[in-house]
């Protein structure tokens, strides 16, 4: 959307004027150095100040919110490192989250590989359990409907809303990395796949999940990330059979045309998952984009 924040929330304005809402999604695969965690977090910091900054309106919901990737934010974001991850990152997603609640701008942890869902469930559950975020309904969380462990997952976050006493925002993707993970499960000799090897069964599994996400209408603020006419139909009529608020949203540069049509029901929110970042740090992204 832009090479800098600034630029992209200026080219955002004409947009939030035909009804979208945004996302912005700092560029930055995960980090190999410290310092590229370094430069990622002063990013996502600087980002936030700017977006509270520029902000209308008051319901959470409904204002910009940023996307943050924990794989950026540490060099060493895995499973064997779990420890050191917890005392070393946990406390700098704690700090953008509490600024992020001081500006009411929403904050969703972006997905991951599936090796690392334990790992960012794990910190997840952390954050929404820290004391200076207590009642504040801006934390979400991705989740991947091409995921076996996807419906279990949701059913996880409902019991955590429950515990925590607030509503989460959830957005519902079909996945981001289907041609690693299934060439990771192959190079490690697994007996099965992690996730749904066949589309029809990822699109029955993000049916399913949506169904429960709408019927959960005290625990999820349901965000609903799809390109697909068929599956935004289905949850339009889920929707409107459960009265549940809710939001579509869309790739950036992707989903224009039927978004259109999206657009011309005032009830529905439409947000748009932006990236910002330089050209250089575009490539890796668009790469993976394009596999998929």
């Amino acid at each position: 959307l832009g090479r800098t924040i600034e630029e992209a929330l200026g080219i955002a304005r004409p947009l939030e004027a035909e009804g979208y809402r945004f996302s912005y999604d700092m560029l930055g695969e995960a980090a190999f150095t410290a310092d590229d965690a370094k430069k990622y977090f002063a990013s996502y910091k600087s980002a936030l100040k700017k977006l509270g900054a520029k902000a209308t309106g008051t319901d959470v919901f409904a204002r910009p919110s940023i996307s943050v990737k924990l794989s950026a934010l540490h060099p060493r974001y895995e499973v064997k490192q779990q420890a050191r991850v917890h005392a070393e990152l946990l406390p700098q997603v704690i700090e953008l989250a509490v600024l992020a609640k001081s500006l009411n701008v929403g904050l969703t942890i972006d997905a991951e590989e599936v090796n690392r869902l334990d790992l960012s469930l794990g910190l997840f559950e952390s954050l929404v359990s820290e004391p200076n975020l207590k009642g504040w309904n801006g934390l979400g969380l991705a989740v991947q409907a091409y995921g076996k462990r996807a419906k279990p997952v949701l059913e996880w976050l409902a019991g955590v809303a429950q515990a925590t006493q607030r509503v989460l925002p959830v957005r519902l993707v079909k996945g981001a990395y289907w041609d690693t993970e299934i060439k990771r499960a192959q190079e490690a000799g697994l007996e099965s796949y992690s996730l749904f090897t066949r589309k029809v069964s990822t699109d029955v599994s993000y049916l399913a999940c949506a169904k429960f996400m709408l019927a959960k209408r005290n625990l999820f603020y349901p965000q609903f990330a799809t390109h697909n006419a068929a599956t935004i139909a289905a949850i339009m009529q889920m929707a409107a059979r459960s009265g549940v608020p809710f939001e579509l949203q869309r790739l950036h540069g992707m989903g224009e045309g039927v978004y259109r049509e999206v657009l011309k029901n005032p009830l529905i929110g439409c947000r748009v998952y932006a990236p910002v970042g330089a050209h250089r740090d575009l490539l890796a992204y668009l790469v993976r984009r394009l596999l998929e």
